[in-house]
Order: structure tokens, then C-alpha cells, then sequence
């Protein structure tokens, strides 16, 4: 099968880096409403409440471009033993973790300073929840641990984090039972699981693991997505079919009680219109314009994760000292390049105690996945 020679994509860090900027924007302005509604004429300011709506979107994005990335590099790198799935799984670590700590870190000295340590969002069951990744949004009463020191974006790297645990596994189980299954009954299979998993969660007991799955299904089809571009493996067919339930499901949001189904739905809108724009940036000549992304937000992009995990606890802090918004502005450009800076080197930070053979007991994976090449 023809496959494409590809090597790092700038695009997809500029996508992320637009991405943590409306996440960025979001907070910014739910925290400054009112000076803005009263500095702004109504229609300017509309406009800005839309932008800052596309918050939620801006997550699944990320949500997307990491299958898609995973996709890529697994192509590269395919899970076929115990030493590729070591590596893979120390990669992801390694790129999560030094940041997410200092995120917590952050979190805490805010609450010291500002004397908000009292709060449960600040107790140690609540940390231990969080540095075992099961924290979902606090605006769910069940949750078994919410974002750790108020800082709220911290829920979707709980998801992040399942995802990338959870994707070795159905990577085996396709190789070994499902391959010969076509992609549609396998993924109604998906869907089936997390329709389950919903109903355990409202009618019998709330766990987090049921709400990841249901975000796994976004992730999957960046995964999916990321086939077209190794080997312009098209799925026309699949994506169509997710962007129009997808679309209905967007549509009739408001007549849906679960917000895990409009959120499903929401990524299959947002998966399909990523796929086809893909195609269709494929069939043209665009390499003017994506360097013209590229040069205006790839660099912001190379400190994303850092600007998505270690924002809002300042953002708490200048909303409780009351400092203006011209004053927050002015700090967003240097704690941009800041994150950018962080981000670039703890990349090259060597966290030894994670370099450790902890995959030993799936050493069966060496034989059972080399047979199927």
C-alpha cells in the first residue's frame, strides 16, 4: 500500500496554539464580563461571547489533533512488543506529566497566597484524585475529584491521560481479535459501550472511567483521521455519517438530557468537518497559506500545552486582587513566551524513574503482534 514520506507537521502545533489562545480568550473574558459589556458596544461584544463559546470546541480540537498525532507516530513506531510499548507509553508520560505537576504546583501557591487553601478543591483526597488522573468538571455533582486548586482546565489531561493508557489495549485487541471487522461495527460497538456506560453512570453509580470513554470516541476518530494522511485511506463514508449525526445531535442539543451525548455529538461534527477539510486542503495548492499559519501561530503552538495547563490559576489570582483587565493583557504576551520557553525544555527533562521495564507482564504482546505482521 502506497504511504506518504511525512515528517513533523507544523500545522497541527499552529492548530493547537490557536487553540489554547480561545481557551486562553474564554477565561479571560468569563472573568471580565462586565468590564467588558460596559467598554464595548453590544454587537462588538456578542461577537466576542461567541468566540469565547467556542472554549468547549477549542478542547475537542486538541482532543482530535492528539489521535491524529498518535496516529502518526504509531505508523512510524507501530506497538508491536514490549519495548515499543515501553517507549510509547514513557513518550507520553514524559510530554504530560513535568507540566501537569508544576500545574498543581501553581495551583497551590495561588491558594496559599490568596488564603483559599481551606477549600476541598485544595484537600489532599482532592489531590490524590487529581495525581491519579480521575478529576472530571466540577459541574458534576458526582465527580469523584474535580480540577485540583480551582484550576479548572485540568479535567480534559484526566481524559488526555486515558486515552493515551487506554489506546495500547484497543490497539492489541484489534490486532489480535477485530481486525478482520470492519470499521463501522467496530465503532457502533464503541458507541454501544458508551451508551452503557451513560446509563450506569445517571441510573446506577457515577465513574469517571465511563465518562473518559465517551470523550475516547472524539480521540478515536482523530486516530481514524490520521489514516487518510499516512495512507490516503479514505473514509468518506464514516466521516460523512459522523458529521450529519453529529450536526442533528448539535442541533437538538437543548431536547438532549445528557451532556455526555451532545458532547459525542459535538466531536463527530467536529471530526467530520476536520477529516474533509483535510481532503480538501490536500487536493489544493496550500502551502502559502498554512505557512502563513505557521508563522503566526507554530510557536505558540510549541508552548499549547503549557498556556492550556497553567493559565488559570493567574487568571484567579488578577480576578481576586482585583487587578484590571489592561494589566492582565500585558501579562499575556510574556507569560506566552514564558510557556513556550518551559514547554521547549521540559522536553528535554529525563525523568529516570519512569525508564523503569514496568511493562515486563506484557511481554506476550512481542509475540502475539509480531505473528500479525
Amino acid at each position: 500500500m502506497k504511504t506518504r514520506d511525512f515528517g513533523r507537521l507544523k500545522i497541527l502545533d499552529s492548530i493547537r496554539g490557536i487553540a489554547a489562545l480561545v481557551v486562553l480568550y474564554h477565561h479571560i473574558f468569563k472573568l471580565n464580563k462586565e468590564v467588558l459589556k460596559n467598554n464595548f458596544s453590544d454587537s462588538t461584544y456578542e461577537i466576542m461571547h461567541f468566540i469565547s463559546n467556542l472554549n468547549f470546541e477549542a478542547v475537542l480540537l486538541f482532543f482530535i489533533i492528539s489521535g491524529f498525532s498518535i496516529g502518526l507516530s504509531t505508523f512510524k513506531r507501530p506497538l508491536v512488543g514490549k519495548d515499543s510499548i515501553n517507549t510509547y507509553i514513557y513518550r507520553r508520560l514524559k510530554r504530560i506529566l513535568p507540566i501537569y505537576w508544576l500545574a498543581i504546583l501553581l495551583a497551590f501557591i495561588i491558594g496559599a497566597i490568596l488564603g483559599l487553601l481551606y477549600l476541598s478543591d485544595f484537600s489532599v483526597g482532592n489531590l490524590i484524585g487529581n495525581l491519579l488522573f480521575l478529576q472530571t468538571s466540577a459541574s458534576i455533582p458526582e465527580s469523584w475529584a474535580v480540577p485540583y486548586g480551582l484550576n479548572g482546565p485540568l479535567w480534559s489531561l484526566a481524559f488526555e491521560m486515558f486515552f493515551y493508557l487506554l489506546f495500547p489495549l484497543v490497539y492489541y485487541l484489534n490486532q489480535k481479535w477485530f481486525k478482520s471487522y470492519s470499521l463501522h461495527i467496530k465503532y457502533a460497538a464503541l458507541i454501544a459501550l458508551v451508551l452503557l456506560g451513560i446509563i450506569i453512570n445517571k441510573k446506577i453509580i457515577f465513574a469517571p472511567y465511563f465518562l473518559f470513554i465517551g470523550g475516547f470516541i472524539t480521540w478515536i476518530q482523530g486516530y481514524i483521521s490520521a489514516q487518510y494522511f499516512v495512507r490516503w485511506k479514505k473514509r468518506n463514508i464514516f466521516f460523512l455519517a459522523n458529521l450529519l449525526i453529529g450536526l442533528t445531535v448539535t442541533i437538538a442539543s437543548s431536547h438532549i438530557p445528557s451532556a455526555t451525548v451532545n458532547v459525542i455529538g459535538k466531536g463527530m461534527l467536529l471530526n467530520g468537518l476536520f477529516y474533509f477539510l483535510m481532503v480538501l486542503l490536500d487536493q489544493l495548492e496550500t502551502k502559502k497559506f498554512q505557512n502563513l499559519i505557521n508563522k503566526a501561530f507554530f510557536k505558540i503552538g510549541e508552548g499549547s500545552y503549557a498556556i492550556y495547563a497553567l493559565h488559570y490559576p493567574f487568571l484567579i489570582f488578577f480576578q481576586k486582587e482585583g487587578i484590571s483587565l489592561l494589566y492582565q493583557l500585558l501579562f499575556v504576551p510574556p507569560f506566552i513566551v514564558a510557556c513556550y520557553l518551559l514547554e521547549k525544555r521540559s522536553l528535554r527533562w529525563q525523568l529516570k524513574f519512569l525508564e523503569l521495564d514496568y511493562l515486563a507482564p506484557l511481554s506476550f504482546f512481542k509475540k502475539e503482534l509480531s505473528t500479525k505482521k
